[in-house]
């Protein structure tokens, strides 16, 4: 009894000091949001000035016993030229206080960012149904883009490429250019008069390391180990490289091709914001983030820079919509004062498709990019043991070492299932899923993995990883989708083919039917002038618009399948090569910044969105054969939310007739429709004499598509058209939505001038009681009989019940239903021994 007293009372004791202890604090990463420096208070021309502002704000936040080395230390950015903002670590009381500070207008917490040409530029040159002959090209007219400054925000840039060459181009810097080359911790990085400027930030990334008791384990430099950004800014103003010598290009019989950018004689700028090299293996980290990207984009408004090129993004959650998002995204405010400074941000849709709903870029004054094919395939042949031949996409033959594989051989093959861990979950071994597969059982072998509806981009990429891992000396994705066309490879680090769903059946059927299953995988080849082109493949993100459905998303598309440019010969990627092909919204984005550099330099006086404009009314809606567009099953249509306007067509931009042009004060009339107040905005923009029209409607923001997402039978939409051509006289079109009524008034409208602007109504009506109850579309066309000004229209009634965020009977409602029909989770590859 006494024994237990006293245990009771040192227990006591000792649990006292712990029950006492203070709750720990969580601190996070947070942008503070202040507006702009176009004009205002006089105090904030000086950075200095601002930076000490910014901890002023921090200090009245915090406790009073904290001194100002750990205030100094909380505050990780002061941004302090283009838009007033900082980033710090805080408390969410500390949070909760600096949000009823009269200047600030928005609070956010910092997010994970991630990464998002031989034939493609042929192809979009050539694809419109009309000759025009070379001279009077866009390249010839904008003489290859000569002096535009196009900057690249992404992994750095590998300065040694052939593709920033700078042979051919004048010893004059354009004077308006303010950047540097920051090559203190890597000498070897130099930049010249293509490549005119590097940068690299990354003291967010550094500081969500340490969060998390990481390092900072790789130089800082704007040298790119990853490869992407290397990629991307050499499609978008790589100079001109004939027959490139590079494994990749010699292996798909392209030794005679020409790897090039779109506006070839544009000078470059990397700004290095994401760090591949530097996540930890087995890290859900991103890339990079908000922080970085922000001041990024701001050194790049400063440098002077004429377009900006974003082939990263994060992906839209659902706590993140409403109004409030565009003041809650770095990159809606960072493009937005990138606008209003007279430079266009183009930016990738996202590779999270065929959902709906996973759009990414959504701001209005920003031009977002789906991909497209370019009627070009690399293609093999699998030839199995009965001798029965399965064609293949592949790129690839592996890196010429000895994980690579002979194309005159068989070797055993094995799928994920029957290589699964003992006691793992069959179903992840089938998909390979990482950790899944035993490497004394796929060693040595051609391994087949089966897609599910979950493989996006990044899900197939691990495949490629779990393989070798594994010891596997070849790979074979096998496609989990009915009547999908041949689809198309991704990089991988070792040979892999990609197979459709009737030859996944074929593949499955004769490995069950044998103890011995062999197969053999020839080179890859490349086959030219494929019908139709384009077509939408599976991974370029999909409309509707989470955050305003009345603006549709993307805007257009651009070649985004196998696009050669030039890689990074870093050892920290599987595949370092001069040139690789690569997939994604990241390969589509630089096509359209190539573009529009072209048009900057013939067009130097238009607006932003008018460059936006001309680049989507002149896309074109149908494939190579004349039809409609297909998306990658090659059986359904696709529809504006796959594609926009369309497929971008150069020639045709550069004179487009008529262009829905809109300033600086119709955006703010469209964030005043989102219920942001005049004092707010105000605040925004410095623009003082500003106040938010009385009435607003967003059916009459001046979009170069219409969009009603709630139609009750009754609607009107107002826009304005100017006239960048000769006088003429323009007469409407009118493709109607299924089941509505569409009138323009006027008609016709008459331009005397150029630079006249006239306004029109687009007059809706319906039946209230049979309204459509999912999206359905048509178009509206001006035309002169030289010009062809189109834009999609997109509606849906109000008063449908909305069981999915959808399209109906169109290509995104048929994803949601193809994603599933054909998920073989009683396809079992487990029976063979």
């Amino acid at each position: 009894m006494e024994n237990s007293i006293i245990l009771h009372c040192l227990l006591s004791i000792l649990l006292i000091p712990l029950l006492q202890a203070p709750v720990v604090a969580v601190h996070k990463h947070y942008i503070v949001y202040l507006g702009s420096f176009d004009g205002g208070d006089p105090m904030l021309d000086d950075p200095k000035n601002v930076t000490r502002s910014h901890h002023d704000m921090i200090s009245s936040v915090s406790k009073r016993n904290v001194d100002s080395h750990d205030l100094s230390k909380k505050l990780i950015y002061s941004y302090t030229k283009i838009f007033n903002a900082f980033a710090a670590t805080l408390q969410e009381e500390e949070v909760a206080e600096l949000a009823k500070h009269p200047n600030v207008i928005s609070i956010f917490e910092n997010r994970d960012v991630r990464r998002q040409t031989t034939q493609s530029w042929e192809f979009l040159g050539s694809f419109q149904h009309q000759v025009i002959p070379t001279k009077e090209s866009i390249w010839e007219k904008a003489n290859f883009g000569e002096d535009m400054i196009i900057a690249g925000i992404d992994t750095g840039v590998w300065p040694e490429s052939r593709s920033f060459s700078d042979e051919g181009l004048s010893d004059c810097i354009p004077k308006r250019f303010k950047g540097g080359c920051s090559n203190k911790n890597d000498p070897t990085f130099k930049c010249n008069r293509k490549l005119i400027g590097a940068r690299y930030f990354n003291k967010g990334f550094v500081e969500v390391l340490t969060a998390n008791n990481l390092t900072f384990q790789t130089v800082a430099s704007p040298r790119d180990m990853g490869g992407h950004g290397t990629h991307t800014l050499s499609t978008a103003g790589g100079s001109v490289v004939s027959a490139p010598e590079a494994i990749s290009i010699t292996q798909l019989g392209l030794q005679n091709s020409t790897v090039k950018g779109g506006a070839p004689k544009a000078r470059v700028v990397s700004y290095k914001v994401l760090w591949p090299e530097a996540i930890p293996k087995f890290s859900n980290m991103g890339e990079g983030n908000f922080m970085d990207c922000l001041a990024a984009i701001e050194a790049a408004i400063i440098d002077g820079v004429d377009i900006i090129n974003l082939s990263l993004g994060f992906l839209i959650q659902d706590s993140m919509k409403g109004g409030d998002f565009y003041f809650h995204d770095a990159f809606s405010i960072a493009s937005f004062h990138a606008m209003a400074n007279g430079i266009l941000v183009v930016a990738g849709s996202g590779n999270d498709g065929p959902a709906p709903g996973t759009v990414n870029h959504v701001a209005p004054w920003m031009l977002t990019v789906g991909a497209s094919t370019i009627g070009r395939e690399f293609a093999c042949d699998i030839l199995l043991g009965n001798q029965q031949k399965i064609r293949a996409a592949r790129f690839l033959n592996g890196n010429n070492d000895n994980k690579s594989i002979s194309d005159t051989s068989f070797y055993p093959l094995i799928t994920g299932g029957n290589a699964h861990i003992n006691a793992s979950d069959l179903t992840r071994a089938s998909h390979c899923k990482p950790g899944s597969l035993d490497p004394l059982k796929a060693k040595g072998k051609i391994l087949v993995c089966l897609l599910d509806e979950c493989s996006n981009l990044a899900a197939q990429n691990d495949m490629g990883k779990e393989a070798m891992a594994a010891g596997a000396l070849g790979l074979i994705i096998a496609d989990h989708v009915a009547g999908s066309k041949l689809p198309f490879d991704l990089m991988h680090p070792l040979p892999t083919a990609h197979i459709n769903y009737k030859d996944r059946k074929t593949i499955l059927s004769y490995f069950h039917s044998t103890r011995d299953p062999i197969a053999l995988m020839t080179k890859a080849r490349t086959e030219m002038g494929i019908k139709p082109a384009p077509y939408i493949p599976f991974f370029s993100s999909r409309g509707p618009n989470k955050i305003t459905p009345e603006i549709l998303k993307p805007d257009v598309i651009a070649p985004g399948v196998s696009i050669m440019a030039a890689y990074t010969e870093a050892k920290t990627v599987p595949l370092p090569d001069k040139f690789l092909p690569l997939s994604g919204t990241s390969m589509s984005t630089p096509h359209i910044v190539g573009i529009a550099a072209l048009l900057i330099k013939i067009h130097p006086h238009w607006s932003t969105s008018a460059i936006k404009s001309a680049i989507m009314t002149t896309a074109s809606s149908v494939d190579s054969n004349g039809k409609p567009f297909l998306v990658d099953d090659m059986v359904h249509e696709a529809t504006p939310f796959d594609y926009g306007t369309g497929l971008v067509q150069p020639n045709l931009a550069m004179d487009p007739g008529l262009v829905y042009d809109m300033n600086h004060y119709d955006h703010l009339a469209f964030l005043c429709a989102h219920h942001y107040n005049t004092t707010m905005l105000k605040v925004f923009t410095k623009k003082h004499n500003y106040k938010c029209p009385e009435s607003f409607n967003l059916l009459d923001f001046n979009y170069p598509s219409i969009t009603i997402p709630e139609f009750s039978g009754a609607a009107t939409a107002t826009r304005k058209l100017k006239n960048v051509g000769d006088p003429g006289a323009y007469t409407a079109r009118i493709e109607a939505p299924h089941g509505i009524s569409v009138v323009v008034e006027p008609n016709t409208l008459v331009f005397s001038e150029k630079g006249q602007e006239k306004m029109f109504k687009l007059i809706f009506s319906g039946d209230a009681h049979h309204l459509p109850t999912n999206y359905t579309f048509g178009s509206l066309v001006w035309s002169d009989g030289k010009h062809i000004v189109r834009s999609p229209i997109v509606l849906k009634g109000k008063a449908c019940v909305e069981k999915t965020p959808s399209n109906g009977h169109h290509q995104s409602g048929n994803n949601v239903k193809r994603l599933t029909q054909n998920n073989d989770q009683g396809e079992s590859d487990i029976s063979h021994n």
